[in-house]
C-alpha cells in the first residue's frame, strides 16, 4: 500500500489539518492559519489539495490560481473569509518509515499510538536509519500532542524475517511497548 492508500483506510487522524481561513490581500489569496496566524499564500500552502468548507461538508478539491477550488462536485469560487484546511505534510524520512512497515505491524503501531493520545501528524521529528540501508537498528520518532510528548524508539529487523518493537517514553516519564514480530 501507498502511504495515501494506508491513511485514507485508517480513522481520521487527529490534527491531520491545518485550519484556517482564506482572504484576499492585493489581489491575492491568502490563507491564514488558526493555530499560528501566519499569512501564507494559498499557491504555496494548497500544493497537495485544499478542502474548502460549503454547505456544512469538506470538499476535497485542487487550488485554482483564479481564486477557486476545483473538485468533482464542480468548481467552487472562494470567498475572503472562506474556511479551508489542508492536511498537514509529513516528512520524508516519516513517510519513508511508515512504508517500511509491514501492513500488520503499521496498523498496530498506529492503533498503539492514537490509543497512547498521539495522531500521526503529531510527528516533529523522525530518524529512519532504513534510509541508509541498515538492516537492523533503532530509528527515533518523537510525538508531541501539545499535551504531551513522546519519544518513539524503533527496534527493527529487516532480511529473511522482518521484526518491529515501538517503545515510547513520555515527557512525564511513563514508558509503554509495542511489539509487532514477522
Amino acid at each position: 500500500m501507498t502511504i495515501q492508500e494506508r491513511l485514507q483506510s485508517i480513522a481520521e487522524q487527529p490534527r491531520a489539518y491545518v485550519h484556517g481561513t482564506a482572504e484576499l490581500v492585493n489581489d491575492e489569496w491568502i490563507f491564514f492559519d488558526d493555530e499560528s496566524d501566519e499569512a501564507s499564500l494559498m499557491e504555496e500552502v494548497a500544493e497537495q489539495g485544499v478542502e474548502l468548507f460549503r454547505g456544512g461538508h469538506w470538499l476535497s478539491g485542487q487550488w485554482q490560481e483564479n481564486g477557486a477550488v476545483a473538485t468533482d462536485l464542480g468548481v467552487f469560487p472562494v470567498r475572503h473569509g472562506d474556511r479551508l484546511r489542508f492536511r498537514k505534510p509529513l516528512t520524508y524520512a516519516y513517510q519513508q518509515w511508515l512504508l517500511s512497515l509491514s501492513d500488520p505491524s503499521f496498523f498496530q503501531f498506529v492503533h498503539w499510538l492514537n490509543g497512547l493520545g498521539f495522531s500521526l501528524y503529531d510527528c516533529l521529528y523522525c530518524y529512519n536509519g532504513l534510509l541508509f540501508g541498515r538492516p537492523i537498528g533503532v530509528n527515533f520518532i518523537i510525538y508531541d500532542n501539545s499535551e504531551q510528548i513522546g519519544s518513539v524508539h524503533h527496534y527493527y529487523e529487516r532480511g529473511k524475517r522482518a521484526s518491529d518493537r515501538f517503545e515510547i517514553t513520555f515527557n512525564s516519564g511513563k514508558r509503554a511497548i509495542c511489539a509487532q514480530m514477522g
